[in-house]
């Protein structure tokens, strides 16, 4: 706990700023009316008139501070104190008026925020209006709500809850530092995270730059790159339990709500239009940055500007640094830069991998679809977008050609002009998607491909029921099982494990999975080399682990000069036809790498797919077992030449 230490230091810096503390009040109720002729003791009949004696106060475990609503404090709220757990200190409003208690900026000083919290936790925020304006549009660092901590002796702050309060016209400047609500962690000496944020059923209205936020010091990893003055230090420490949940933000400088180093942070439910309204820098809708497992689900998000100077604008964007983002059940629409954006390679030296995007609608964003500029390993799948006619949005636009995207039963009807820009084939892999309408020349190969109009229940509505398909459309029961789905659509309707599920956002075909043939299990182990180690793979000359040269993932295997080769026995069944397949590259022109299958019937016969080229291509052989054969040995092999060659990403499956 931060008590009695943090306070009892924080006593000793205000001092000289601050009103000698007033008596102390007996533990409970505190009450501030800044309408008030006189300054009172802060009890019910008699309460504080202005911020500076609440500021003096210090608060304690189970404490209130209620300001009288149809008030209007001028200036900035900073209390004292922590509350315990199971014993927070709560600030609300107190009295009959309808409309809430406002704290006011006050422009003439140089606060950085209306409400300030620092170095306090456990507390919670109910029903309070907060406004920092500045008649003068003097630009500088302003917040409505800051929640601050810093060298915490224990290093974590916990518990804070911010439930319907109301935060707008706060002026601030164009850095990140300026928000309607956010959690900062400062301070450079002892390591500090926050731990159970609630921010939930709060509005944040015309507020520059950002909206909802969380940010900290203590953000460098090798992931994240050297930006930022992180440079070779590693000192990452993530704040938990962020949870952002219901609430609506619009008219903002920049962007709307961004989670930071954090791990598993939940932003459901909420709203979000009318993003990145003043020339501000890039700034997208909901976004993720250099944090793990950041969940977000059930949003909208509208309306949000691209300009002229920038390349963001989209709804969502799993930016760099992150680790396994996941974007489920969100509806995005007329969004001028887009649906997604992948940017892990947006940072000096980043990286981010294993996002995933699946179950959302996107309705007429511009520009295009996927705005991709690196991403090592994502999986799109079960998603539905259509561009209407006029639209002249790619479906992606490759800004790095270093993002490698698996996109699997998605449904996208383009009856617009745009098609795939910058476009790296070998960088993707699809199966079982629906392009329907404008196909351009390098439309993607697929081998499940539909063309064919998906039958939308009313294609151009403004519903995402609009978007479910109909009865007879060619998109039901063809799309490929993902494993952990997630279990349901967009709507909550259970969707297949096994079964072969309806393609795009949302399930219409009833399905029993008893039933259904379970998906063909790959009998290649470590398949795409991301185990630490090499096992089951063995090896014979130069094999090693390549952590640089992946198609996806960390690692691939890098074998060379030839002759050497990484092998593996696998299982398999007699008298069964098997589709060997894997992606692979060389470094070197008159280099030759063969991935192949031997062994598999009493011969000793042979099969390979030959690979020769410096970037990854995809190749494939097909192979039957004997009437007795259970195994066979899969290889990549330097054949030929004095440069290297790398496997990544291989399957054996049947036919």
């Amino acid at each position: 706990m931060l008590l009695p230490r943090i306070a009892l230091t924080l006593l000793a810096v205000t001092a000289a700023v601050l009103p000698a503390p007033a008596a102390e009040a007996a533990s409970g109720a505190h009450y501030l009316d800044c309408s008030a002729p006189t300054n009172g003791t802060g009890t019910a009949a008699a309460p504080w008139n202005n911020l500076a004696a609440a500021n003096a106060h210090l608060f304690g475990p189970g404490d209130q501070l209620l300001l009288k609503r149809g008030t209007t404090c001028l200036g900035t709220l900073r209390p004292q104190g922590s509350g315990a757990p199971g014993s927070p200190v709560t600030l609300a409003g107190y009295g009959s008026s309808t409309t809430r208690p406002v704290v006011k900026g006050d422009p003439a000083t140089a606060e950085k925020a209306a409400v300030h919290l620092f170095n306090v936790e456990q507390w919670e925020l109910r029903e309070l209006e907060i406004t920092f304006p500045d008649p003068a549009a003097t630009k500088r660092e302003r917040n409505g709500l800051l929640v601050e901590i810093a060298d915490l002796p224990d290093g974590v702050g916990t518990h804070y809850l911010v439930d319907d309060v109301s935060v707008h016209d706060v002026n601030g400047d164009a850095t990140k530092w300026s928000n309607g609500i956010q959690f900062r962690v400062s301070g450079l000496t002892t390591p500090t995270n926050f731990d159970d944020v609630l921010v939930q059923n709060s509005r944040i209205s015309r507020v520059d730059r950002e909206g909802l936020t969380n940010r900290s010091t203590w953000m460098c990893r090798p992931s994240y790159g050297t930006g930022d003055g992180c440079g070779t230090t590693v000192n990452w420490r993530a704040s938990t339990r962020i949870v952002f949940r219901g609430n609506t933000v619009n008219d903002t400088g920049g962007d709307g709500i961004v989670v930071r180093a954090a791990d598993h942070a939940l932003v459901e439910h909420n709203t979000a239009y009318d993003i990145a309204m003043r020339p501000m820098g890039s700034n997208a809708g909901i976004w993720t940055i250099n944090s793990d497992a950041t969940t977000v689900q059930f949003n909208e998000v509208h309306h949000v500007r691209r300009l002229s100077d920038n390349n963001d604008g989209m709804a969502f964007d799993s930016d760099y640094g992150n680790n396994d983002a996941l974007f489920q059940y969100n509806y995005s629409h007329h969004n001028e830069g887009g649906f997604m954006l992948f940017c892990g390679a947006c940072g000096a030296g980043s990286s981010s991998t294993g996002t995933v995007v699946r179950y959302n609608l996107s309705v007429d964003d511009r520009s295009r679809w996927l705005y991709a500029v690196g991403e090592k390993n994502a999986r799109i799948y079960q998603n539905t977008a259509y561009l209407p006619a006029g639209s002249t949005a790619a479906i992606i636009q490759d800004g790095s050609g270093s993002t490698v995207t698996r996109l699997t039963g998605n449904v996208f009807q383009n009856l617009g002009t745009g098609g795939f820009t910058n476009y790296t084939a070998a960088d993707y892999t699809w199966l079982a998607n629906t392009l329907h309408g404008n196909h351009p020349a390098n439309e993607p190969a697929d081998p499940e491909k539909s063309t064919a109009d998906p039958l939308f229940a009313n294609p151009g509505g403004s519903t995402p029921a609009d978007y479910r398909l109909t009865a007879g459309s060619p998109a039901l029961r063809t799309g490929s099982p993902v494993a952990g789905n997630g279990g349901r659509d967009y709507f909550g309707a259970a969707v297949p494990a096994v079964c072969r599920p309806d393609r795009g956002f949302a399930q219409l075909s009833a399905f029993d999975d008893t039933a259904c043939t379970p998906p063909a299990v790959n009998a290649v182990r470590n398949p795409g080399f991301e185990d630490a180690t090499l096992s089951p793979w063995t090896s014979y000359g130069g094999v090693t682990l390549d952590a640089t040269g992946a198609r996806s993932g960390a690692r691939a295997v890098k074998v060379g000069p030839a002759q050497a080769a990484a092998e593996q026995v696998i299982a398999l069944a007699p008298n069964t036809t098997y589709r060997l397949s894997g992606w692979g590259r060389v470094s070197a022109t008159g280099t030759e790498l063969s991935l192949g299958v031997k062994q598999y019937d009493a011969a000793g016969s042979t099969t390979r797919a030959a690979f020769t080229t410096t970037a990854y291509t995809q190749g494939s052989t097909t192979f039957t077992t004997g009437p007795t054969a259970t195994s066979a040995k899969v290889y990549c092999y330097a054949r030929s030449g004095t440069g290297y060659g790398w496997c990544d990403d291989i399957t054996v499956l049947p036919l």
